[in-house]
């Protein structure tokens, strides 16, 4: 029996989300919600400064849940020649926010999330599991996630979720098999009838 106990619980789901919303924001403000790129930079020499990108996906339906993994996965299709890449630092947004936001930039937590270094024009897997199992957990509103260059980078554009490879996030969830499973269907599971 603990042997059937111990191999239940590491059984998952993974599940692929996709963004409710998704846009970026610059200092002067703007709205930038339908178009086909979100970017981040912070080049203020290049006319860049503070370029951040945000992602928001309604997670609903997993409250409560425990995360064993969560990775925000974006296509970037474009950095600038300097080849040095972008470093950013991820934060949960403070505040709610669509893609018709005008404004500046969106409230978010004093302390990063987490970093990341874009280099490369390819997928990019952002492991945030922390900050989800935050948002499933209550601790916080999902109001989001922000990328923030971290220093002084050049631009890093990814494809927005208008068009053909929109970014995702892909959720593995660890499995509570004794609430959502009856002992019959544990049997069938384990036992060749």
């Amino acid at each position: 029996m603990i042997l059937l106990t111990a191999a239940l619980a590491v059984m998952g789901e993974t599940v692929t989300v996709q963004p409710a919303a998704d846009t970026y924001t610059i200092p002067a403000g703007g709205c930038f919600g339908s178009e086909n790129a979100i970017m981040c930079a912070n080049k203020p020499s290049a006319g860049h400064p503070d370029e951040r990108m945000l992602l928001l996906f309604d997670l609903t339906e997993y409250q409560g849940r425990e995360v064993v993994s969560a990775e925000v996965n974006l296509d970037v299709f474009f950095q600038c020649g300097s080849g040095s890449g972008t470093n950013t630092e991820f934060y949960a947004a403070a505040e709610e926010w669509d893609e018709s936001w005008s404004g500046a930039h969106v409230s978010i937590e004093a302390s990063p999330s987490g970093d990341y270094h874009f280099i490369g024009m390819t997928w990019h897997q952002i492991e945030i599991g922390s900050l989800v199992q935050r948002w499933l957990d209550g601790e916080i509103p999902n109001y989001g996630v922000v990328f923030k260059v971290n220093g002084t980078y050049p631009w890093t554009k990814c494809y927005s979720r208008e068009t053909a490879y929109s970014p995702f996030l892909e959720l593995e969830l660890a499995e509570n098999a004794f609430s959502t499973c009856t002992w019959a269907g544990i049997k069938r599971t384990w036992v060749n009838e």
